[in-house]
């Protein structure tokens, strides 16, 4: 168990600083210099060699890359002198169009992205799980028919197709949910909740189709599964043949689920932009707008960040749920 939990944690930290590697690459070795932006026009070759110099862009990819590793446990320093500029550590990099470090611009929009991201995916859990487990234990009905076409519906409309819908009818026309803004939970519950009600629903709507297949299906392989059938021949009721059933569907819906998770959390583009909130993916959109390769580096690397740590703890928590797992 040590040695599985040891070699899960040390792949992690590969992935990491693989990602890391690839995306400054990307963005710092083939995109254009984001001096260019900041030096304004007309702006001479000498001074736009200057502001490169100022912001670390001139130098090569291997180096920003260092130096970004290094500014996670360290800190960063931009400058000299009079215009110098720290950035402590956990540092992302710095916006120089924001005048301000990525880690606090990522721990303002956190909250937003937060309060999106659980919501949802509990919301989506609930709804996933139940419909799922129905259309199982009664197959062929209708609750199963219903399941089937909502979660094959889920997954065939766009996120933003579903958004600008729930605006339209629940905002505009029925006037019965807010369409835009955020009030923070220690301000107002009520209001945080009742002003995430649409977010929830599109995202929700969205990821429980995934959540209903995955499922019904499971769930039907282990209801037919041999150790099963023995216990409804020795006598066993419904109702513990389908707790232990369940038992075998938790796995593959614990790994979706952190996955999900974590996917959120590190921005939902769509929701946010359809809804106005001011969470991660609309600060990665600022940051491909306005060409701020450090935002955009900075927003994507605490995302992958988020995505490999849970999907750590959903590996370390699979031996737990299937001792088949643990043994093997």
């Amino acid at each position: 168990m040590i040695v599985y939990i040891a070699r899960r944690i040390f792949t992690a930290v590969f992935m990491l600083l693989a990602i890391a590697f690839v995306t400054i690459s990307l963005f710092f070795g083939a995109s254009k210099d984001p001096a260019r932006a900041m030096c304004g026009k007309p702006c001479p070759p000498e001074t736009r060699a200057k502001v490169s110099a100022y912001m670390q862009t001139d130098q090569s990819v291997v180096w920003q890359y260092t130096e970004f590793v290094k500014g996670l446990f360290v800190g960063r320093t931009y400058g000299e002198g009079a215009q110098q500029v720290h950035c402590h550590a956990p540092c992302f990099g710095y916006s120089f169009p924001n005048r301000s470090d990525v880690t606090t611009l990522i721990a303002e929009r956190l909250p937003v992205t937060l309060s999106l991201a659980l919501g949802a995916a509990v919301l989506c859990l609930v709804v996933g799980i139940g419909l799922g487990a129905l259309s199982a234990i009664r197959k062929g009905g209708a609750v199963d028919r219903f399941s089937t076409g909502f979660a094959m519906f889920g997954l065939s409309v766009p996120t933003f197709l579903v958004g600008l819908l729930v605006v339209q009818v629940f905002g505009f026309m029925l006037n019965a949910l807010p369409y835009s803004g955020f009030v923070s939970f220690s301000e107002s519950p009520t209001d945080w909740a009742w002003h995430l009600i649409g977010p929830w629903m599109v995202l929700s709507f969205i990821l429980a189709a995934g959540y209903i297949r995955v499922t019904r299906t499971q769930l039907l392989n282990e209801l037919s599964a041999d150790h099963l059938v023995a216990m409804t021949a020795r006598g066993a009721s419904t109702r513990q043949v389908n707790r232990h059933a369940v038992r075998g569907v938790m796995v593959p819906v614990v790994a979706m689920f952190a996955l999900d998770v974590t996917a959120l959390l590190g921005g939902s583009v769509i929701a946010e932009r359809v809804f106005s909130l001011h969470g991660l993916g609309d600060l990665l959109l600022s940051g491909v707008n306005e060409s701020d390769l450090s935002i955009v580096v900075g927003v994507t690397l605490f995302s992958a960040f988020l995505i490999i740590v849970g999907n750590l703890i959903a590996d370390l928590l699979m031996p737990l749920l299937d001792p088949r797992i643990r043994r093997a």
